[in-house]
């Protein structure tokens, strides 16, 4: 009779545990109130910290402090990469092709190192982690079709307008991700 209380008392948590379950992250978190984010290293316009701000704030149920949070964000954006991963033949002003090819489409890829510090206990609570975002975009490389000068008059190229645009985008994927580690972390 006392085995099968034993069998019953002990079958719940070895099913718990054999399927992988572990106390979710909203239980880790439940502890905290606050969180601090200072600004984002090399995020020279505040559009990733602003983000951060955001979601911080909407998606873990914390409340953002300027200072004096009971967990901190450390975010450091490192340099953004680019990569050519769309190319055409490049045309004479006739509209023939010539023998080159150019680059029509690049992917841009931001990684940020992320550690959440508890500032209680003056510890890392989760990381340093990489985090990575990328996306892509299409864009007309050196010049327009009618010829004309895309210098004249300070105006930018085509790429540099797409390339600047492409960014917020970015910073939006990444901080989801920043805030999706956050969350789901261990």
């Amino acid at each position: 009779m006392t085995r099968c209380y034993l069998w019953i008392f002990f079958t719940p948590f070895f099913l718990m545990t054999s399927c992988g379950y572990h106390a979710g992250p909203e239980e880790v978190l439940s502890s905290y109130q606050t969180i601090c984010i200072p600004y984002v290293k090399n995020d020279a316009k505040g559009q990733l910290t602003a983000n951060l701000i955001k979601l911080v704030s909407t998606q873990t149920g914390l409340q953002y402090q300027n200072w004096g949070g009971d967990l901190t964000l450390l975010v450091d954006l490192l340099p953004i990469e680019n990569e050519n991963v769309g190319y055409h033949y490049e045309r004479k002003n006739s509209g023939k092709l010539r023998h080159s090819i150019i680059p029509t489409e690049t992917r841009l890829i931001a990684i940020a190192q992320v550690t959440l510090v508890d500032n209680m206990k003056g510890k890392s609570l989760w990381g340093p982690a990489k985090v990575m975002a990328s996306i892509e975009f299409d864009h007309e490389y050196e010049k327009t079709r009618d010829g004309i000068n895309v210098f004249s008059l300070g105006q930018l190229t085509n790429y540099d307008e797409a390339y600047e645009a492409a960014h917020s985008p970015l910073y939006d994927q990444l901080s989801q991700k920043i805030i999706d580690f956050i969350i789901n972390s261990e």
